[in-house]
C-alpha cells in the first residue's frame, strides 16, 4: 500500500488531480479496466484506470456509486480515447462520493501511474506511522457510519492487504462476514480454526496458520460474554502497526455489537470507552472523525453513582462508575475518587489506580487521587522559595516539631512558625493532617529538594 500523495507526486504529470485530495488516503494497488462494472475483480483501496468506455453506455453517478460501493481508492480516466476534458458528470459524482479523481494526459501512458505504484511501494517503510494514523481514521469513520460492522471488517482488510473475517456468535442474526468477499467460502473453515484455537481456550487471543496465511484471532467480549471474534490473515507475519490496528478494530467491535440493542452509540460514550480500554489513538481518530475537539488533559473520576456532566455515559469498572472529565471541569459527584491531570494516553493507568483506591475507601465525600494531589503539592513546593521548600521537608522529617525542625535547619525557633503557615497557604492545607502530611513527605522524599 502507498500514500496517495505519494504516488501523485512521483507520477508527476501522469497524474493530474481533478478535486482536491486527502494525500495521506492509501491505495492497495492499480487496475485497469473498461468494464461497466468491475467490482467483482477489485478488493477495494484500488485506483482505478480507465479510458471511458464505461461511461458510454451508463451514466456516471451509476458507474461511480458501484465503485463507491466496493471500497474504490481513486478513479483515474485516461483522454484522448474520445475525451478531451474528464466528464464533468463524473468528477462532480466523485466529488459527492468523496472518492479523488484524476485525469491522465492524452500520451501518457497508464504504466507511468503502475510503474509509479511499486517504486513507492518498494521503498519498504516509508511513512509506516502516517498511514497507520490514517488507517486507524479510517477504522473508526467506518464504525460511524452505515452498515459499520461490514465497513470495519472491509476497511481492516485494506489495511493489512489480506483477508479479514468476522464470526459473530451466542443468539444472533447478525450474519458471518468475510473481506475480500472472493474468499467468502474460507468462512465455515476459519470458524472452525477460531472456535478451536480461541474460543474453546478461553484465551484473549490467538495465532496459528490457515489456508496458508498467519492468522491472528482476537475474542469480542462483553464483561464475561463473548460476542465474536476477528480473525486476520495474511501471506506474511504481523507486524506493530497491524496489531495496533487489530486492537482498535477489535475495540470498536465491541462497543458496535454491546450497542446493537441500545441504538446509535454517541462518538463521547465511544471516546471514553475506548479511552478507558487503552485505545487512546482509536479515541483521537473518532474524535477528528466526529469533528470533536478533546481538550489536552482529563480527570477521571471513579465513585458509587454515575455523574452527570462527564465526557461520556459511566463505564462499569470493577463495581465503580468511571467516568471521564476535561480537567477544567468539576464533577457533580458526592463522593468517589477523582484523579489528577493526566493525557488521554494515560486515562486507563489512571482509571486502575483510582478504581482501586475507591473500592478501598469507605468515605462518603468526593477525594482528590493521593498521587496526583501530592505530586501537585510538591511541584508548587518545587516552585517557590528555596527556604521555604527546605523548611517543609525539615518539619515533616522531624514530624512537625518545630524546636527540633530549627536546630536541623541552623536558624531561631521562631522562624519556622510563619514558613509552616506559608506553605499552609501556598498549598492549600494543613501540615498538621496526618493524610497530608504522609502523603506530602513520600511525594518530596524522591525529589532532589
Amino acid at each position: 500500500m502507498v500514500s496517495l500523495g505519494e504516488l501523485v507526486s512521483l507520477a508527476g504529470s501522469s497524474l493530474r488531480p481533478l478535486a482536491p485530495f486527502d494525500a495521506a488516503r492509501t491505495i492497495t494497488g492499480v487496475h485497469v479496466s473498461e468494464l461497466e462494472d468491475p467490482g467483482r475483480y477489485l478488493d477495494g483501496g484500488e485506483l482505478l484506470l480507465t479510458t471511458g468506455i464505461p461511461l458510454r453506455a451508463a451514466t456516471a453517478d451509476a458507474y461511480v456509486d458501484r465503485l463507491a460501493a466496493q471500497g474504490i481508492g481513486a478513479i483515474g480516466i485516461g483522454l484522448g480515447e474520445g475525451w478531451e476534458h474528464a466528464p464533468p458528470a463524473l468528477v462532480e459524482r466523485c466529488r459527492s462520493a468523496g472518492i479523488p479523481v484524476f485525469e491522465v494526459p492524452d500520451g501518457a501512458p497508464f504504466l507511468d501511474v503502475s510503474r509509479a505504484f511499486w517504486s513507492v511501494a518498494g521503498r519498504g517503510g516509508q511513512e509506516e506511522a502516517v498511514r497507520t494514523a490514517h488507517a486507524h481514521t479510517r477504522l473508526v469513520q467506518a464504525a460511524a457510519g452505515p452498515d459499520p460492522v461490514a465497513a470495519v471488517v472491509r476497511v481492516m482488510a485494506q489495511a493489512i492487504g489480506g483477508w479479514v473475517a468476522w464470526l459473530p456468535l451466542g443468539r444472533t442474526t447478525a450474519p458471518a462476514l468475510l473481506h475480500p468477499r472472493s474468499l467468502e467460502g474460507m468462512l465455515p473453515s476459519v470458524r472452525a480454526d477460531v472456535e478451536r484455537s480461541l474460543l474453546r481456550s478461553g484465551v484473549e487471543a490467538a495465532s496459528f496458520v490457515s489456508h496458508g496465511s498467519t492468522v491472528v484471532a482476537h475474542a469480542v467480549t462483553d464483561g464475561e460474554r463473548t460476542r465474536g471474534a476477528l480473525a486476520l490473515g495474511a501471506g506474511r507475519p504481523f507486524g506493530g502497526s497491524d496489531r495496533q490496528l487489530a486492537l482498535t478494530a477489535t475495540a470498536l467491535l465491541r462497543l458496535l455489537t454491546a450497542g446493537e440493542k441500545a441504538g446509535a452509540t454517541p462518538p463521547e460514550d465511544w471516546i471514553t470507552a475506548l479511552a478507558l480500554r487503552g485505545e487512546a489513538a482509536a479515541a483521537r481518530a473518532l474524535a477528528a472523525a466526529s469533528g470533536m475537539e478533546l481538550p489536552m488533559l482529563f480527570r477521571v473520576l471513579a465513585s458509587a453513582e454515575p455523574a452527570l456532566g462527564s465526557l461520556g455515559r459511566a463505564v462499569d469498572v470493577e463495581g465503580a462508575h468511571v467516568t471521564l472529565w476535561p480537567a477544567d471541569s468539576a464533577p457533580t459527584a458526592g463522593s468517589g475518587i477523582l484523579s489528577g491531570e493526566v493525557a488521554l494516553e494515560d486515562v486507563a493507568a489512571t482509571a486502575a489506580r483510582i478504581v482501586a483506591q475507591h473500592r478501598s475507601s469507605g468515605d462518603d465525600d468526593l477525594r482528590i487521587d493521593p498521587d496526583a494531589r501530592a505530586r501537585r503539592w510538591a511541584a508548587a513546593l518545587a516552585e517557590t522559595d528555596p527556604d521555604l521548600r527546605l523548611t517543609v521537608v525539615a518539619y515533616l522529617r522531624n514530624r512537625q516539631q518545630a524546636e527540633r525542625t530549627a536546630r536541623a535547619l541552623g536558624v531561631h525557633r521562631n522562624t519556622i512558625r510563619p514558613r509552616v503557615l506559608a506553605a499552609e497557604k501556598l498549598l492549600g492545607v494543613s501540615l498538621e493532617d496526618p493524610d497530608v502530611a504522609a502523603e506530602l513527605w513520600i511525594a518530596l522524599r524522591d525529589l532532589p529538594l
